[in-house]
């Protein structure tokens, strides 16, 4: 594939327009100039339409391959000429065999979905953990040909011949196969990524660590074998950790021309081996520098990855305050790679900071249909459109079920799904760095110079935090515009106010938005709308529009409270006619119930149709004997994105605990959002066994509560149980918290979450150990983990779970 892959980039920079009498179709275009500039036979180019045979589709797969010699091929007896040899190498090369008694039928139609079928086997037969459940006639595939087309359609390779079809039966034409073929050609090669992912997850890569050093290390060695010019920026955090950014760079053919950056970050939280985060970015940017590799570009390319990403975007953030004002006023954008192929993820997804659209949203688009738009600021994009530049996040959809846990290991990722991206933006990077493709300098200055962070009513606002953290969360670098310092007996505090232009309400012209910090952590924020000409009454409409009339006033105020998403908004109109929009935290708390019902034997009745799809989902991955555990389901909310679920003893009628049945409750609005849309349920899923491995690990088997205070009480875990074992070996000698000791060793939990108490890091572990494969080391974490699997009871139940999630071993 590497070969195809170099004379397709070549191919693709030397197009010329094609000719109306082609007869192709505009969607097949650039297929036909890969294929023409290939030398492929005109006889395979002729009529687009005309339904492939066996022998054109071998032969169109032979031509495209440069028409190797075949090692050893099988003959036919019924082909013969210039099929022969394309056959013969295609039976000796697994791609296509004969059909029995030593003939081939060379003139029998081919169908979609054997023509996938041959691609996928020319690829190698990689796993994808794709889907056909989008595709209306998705059961009328063949058994023999599904894995074939979940690759096909998961990498783009193949779409639907409509909208929601994908008529597998169908014979391919010829328009169709060149097409597939080509985006095969596009992919890159599966033995790469896979010695890549398991290169840099041998080690966790916190920043300072030597396993980030043997990673930069490797991304050096990796970029300059490809003929890049690298430098590293070296990096220390406020803590003194030391690490480096690493850039790779391929000069354009004239100095001064435009930068365009492909990026990702390279370290992993001190729990995760981070396959996910980030190591899967980290080797797509590696295919395509492959890709673009022996390609003369009109565009600066840059490979940048990134570190200390997991503590604020803190290495990105360097980079980006380093770029002189030339090359900030020649960069024209960002593609950053994160996330990609995660277990329990689905499908691509571009994001930018505020989820408006850039340029670079519009380019992806159209090369890939139906790509979701969204709103994220968790990644190094961030950090380069704080400076003004035009930034991209390519992710995977939802967070996946091993999200910075002991489990993130290579052998957990979608291989497939990282290739779909690697292809996507070796395509867009291709667009851009065309000799035929204008330059996107001027709209890029336009964009990132004009940039005004949009607030949703969507967005949480993460009050409490720093003015680092904050800043990363919006994507923005405020102005300082005050400083107090107030003292009394014994006391001292400092407040600061820091000025941004953002966009509120829905509004389009941006307002006054001034941050005010007490003692470095964001207390409140008032907006002044009236500096940038609101009126109080434009105001007060754009707030009812979005929030409705308002739920209190009095004192020249209205109030609205926004429960969803944590926001106390109060528009206040002071004596002198002038007014203020002040926004604060509103703290909801796991008292605010929104449904109850009771759980007999497994089973609830449910009317709520939203209600019911939460409980039916808790349902089709718990089994029922697990199920009777739970004596009632409960939805309530704090808010989003604070609490999303709990579990707790049910409280008997004389006021006692009764750890034999358990209440399980689920914040719904982290499940659904205001509208009723589903968010992002892998996290459920996730949530979901963890709060079960409470009831499991806190139940009377486990516990005896006439001794100890509380479940939670070391006093009461019965002698023998799973439960006072797994204390006895792994947390006898800690504190009740282990903050302290996860600061010094990381690797001893499955996650930052569990090291906060022993009741959480079992349940985490239980959590980890269902979704996650059996580790294959000996850190204390997978210790753990293992610990487990020594259960046989506890095996079978996750072999159950499982089983009802479509994971397998």
């Amino acid at each position: 594939m590497k070969k195809w892959l170099s004379l397709l980039l070549a191919a693709l920079l030397a197009l010329t327009p094609l000719t109306a009498s082609a007869g192709w179709p505009g969607w097949a275009g650039p297929a036909l100039g890969w294929a023409q500039e290939l030398g492929v036979s005109e006889a395979l180019l002729g009529d687009p339409d005309t339904a492939l045979t066996r022998a054109g589709a071998v032969r169109l797969i032979y031509e495209a391959a440069g028409r190797p010699a075949a090692s050893g091929g099988e003959t036919f007896a019924d082909v013969a000429g210039e099929d022969a040899q394309a056959v013969s190498w295609a039976a000796s090369a697994g791609i296509a065999g004969g059909i029995g008694g030593g003939l081939f039928a060379p003139d029998a139609p081919v169908t979609r979905q054997e023509f996938a079928a041959m691609l996928h086997r020319r690829a190698g037969t990689p796993a994808a953990a794709g889907s056909l459940d989008g595709f209306s006639d998705a059961a009328s595939a063949a058994v023999w040909a599904r894995d074939a087309l979940a690759f096909c359609t998961e990498t783009g390779v193949m779409g639907g011949v409509s909208a929601h079809e994908l008529r597998p039966g169908d014979p391919v034409t010829a328009a169709q196969a060149l097409t597939m073929l080509y985006r095969v050609a596009l992919l890159p090669d599966f033995d790469a990524l896979s010695r890549d992912l398991e290169t840099l997850t041998a080690a966790t890569r916190p920043v300072g660590s030597e396993g980030e050093a043997a990673a930069v290390r490797y991304l050096r060695s990796r970029f300059e074998s490809m003929g890049y010019t690298v430098t590293l920026q070296p990096y220390t955090s406020e803590s003194g950790a030391q690490g480096s950014n690493v850039v790779a760079v391929k000069s354009a053919v004239s100095s001064g021309a435009d930068i365009l950056l492909i990026s990702a970050h390279h370290d992993s939280v001190p729990t995760a081996p981070g396959a996910n985060d980030d190591a899967s970015g980290v080797v797509a940017m590696l295919a395509v520098a492959q890709a673009l590799s022996g390609v003369e570009t009109d565009t600066e390319l840059r490979f940048v990855s990134f570190t200390d990403e997991e503590n604020g975007k803190n290495g990105s953030r360097q980079y980006a305050q380093s770029l002189t004002d030339a090359e900030r006023e020649r960069i024209i954008g960002d593609i950053q790679l994160d996330m990609l192929g995660g277990l329990g993820s689905s499908g691509l997804m571009v994001c930018t900071t505020d989820g408006e659209g850039n340029w670079l949203v519009d380019l992806l688009a159209s090369l890939a249909a139906d790509l979701p738009l969204g709103a994220e600021t968790a990644s190094d994009h961030t950090s380069l459109q704080m400076v003004g530049v035009p930034s991209v996040l390519l992710m995977q959809q939802g967070r996946g079920y091993l999200y910075h846990s002991a489990a993130d290991v290579a052998s957990q990722l979608d291989l497939a799904a990282i290739a779909s991206a690697a292809r996507l933006v070796s395509a867009a990077v291709q667009t851009v760095a065309s000799p035929g493709t204008a330059s996107y300098r001027e709209i890029a200055r336009e964009q990132g110079s004009g940039y005004t962070f949009l607030q949703t009513r969507q967005n949480v606002i993460y009050f409490g935090s720093s003015l680092r953290d904050t800043e990363a969360f919006v994507g923005a670098a405020g102005e300082l515009v005050s400083h107090e310092e107030i003292s009394g007996d014994g006391w001292s505090d400092s407040y600061d106010a820091y000025r941004y232009a953002m966009r509120w309400f829905g509004g389009q012209t941006p307002m006054n938005t001034y941050y005010n910090y007490r003692n470095g952590f964001l207390e409140n924020i008032e907006i002044r709308p009236a500096e940038t000409g609101y009126t109080i009454e434009q105001v007060r409409d754009l707030i009812t529009a979005m929030y409705g009339e308002p739920s209190s006033s009095g004192g020249g105020a209205e109030n609205w409270e926004d429960v969803i998403y944590s926001k106390y908004i109060s528009l206040v109109q002071a004596e002198d006619g002038g007014f203020t929009v002040g926004v604060y935290n509103y703290a909801g708390t796991i008292s605010n119930v929104l449904a109850s019902y009771p759980v007999v034997q497994g089973d609830a009745a449910i009317s709520d149709a939203h209600h019911e799809a939460v409980w039916e989902y808790l349902c089709s991955i718990l089994p029922r004997e697990a199920r009777e555990r739970i004596a009632e389901f409960r939805l309530f909310t704090d808010g989003t994105s604070n609490i999303l679920a709990y579990t707790t003893p049910i409280t008997a009628d004389d006021g006692s605990t009764d750890n034999t049945r358990f209440e399980i409750a689920v914040d719904y609005y982290d499940v659904y959002d205001e509208n009723g849309a589903p968010r992002d349920w892998s996290k459920l899923t996730y949530t979901i066994i963890h709060e079960y491995g409470h009831a499991l690990l806190e139940d009377a088997t486990q516990i005896d509560l006439t001794v100890g205070e509380n479940t939670h009480d070391p006093a009461g875990f019965i002698p023998g149980s799973f439960r006072w074992r797994y204390y006895e070996r792994f947390w006898k000698e800690l504190e009740a918290s282990a903050v302290n000791d996860y600061e010094k060793n990381p690797t001893h939990y499955v996650s930052r979450y569990g090291a906060n108490y022993f009741h959480e890091d079992v349940a985490d572990t239980f959590a980890v150990f269902v979704l996650g494969a059996k580790p294959q080391g000996d850190t204390v974490a997978e210790q753990k983990l293992l610990f487990f699997w020594q259960e046989p009871q506890l095996v079978a139940l996750r072999e159950a779970i499982r089983e009802n999630l479509g994971l397998s071993d």
